[in-house]
């Protein structure tokens, strides 16, 4: 019974030092803002590596590939 209570009061100390986990916060938003993916690429291009426009900003690298004709 007395290494039970122990336990607890250790388990009770534990959490009390660690307080409360701290509120998630989304991450800024990085890239220009945009409408759509012309906004995030040189005028004209519409083939090769493109960047995406996602949540209304355009994304850091380029991750669409088009092949052109």
């Amino acid at each position: 019974m007395h290494r039970a209570s122990r336990l607890i009061l250790i388990a009770l100390g534990v959490i009390a030092l660690g307080g409360c986990p701290r509120e998630l916060e989304p991450p800024p938003a990085a890239g220009d803002p945009c409408a759509t993916e012309t906004d995030c690429n040189p005028s004209g291009v519409t083939c090769g590596a493109l960047r995406l426009c996602v949540g209304g900003h355009c994304e850091a690298g380029q991750s669409l590939h088009v092949p052109c004709r």
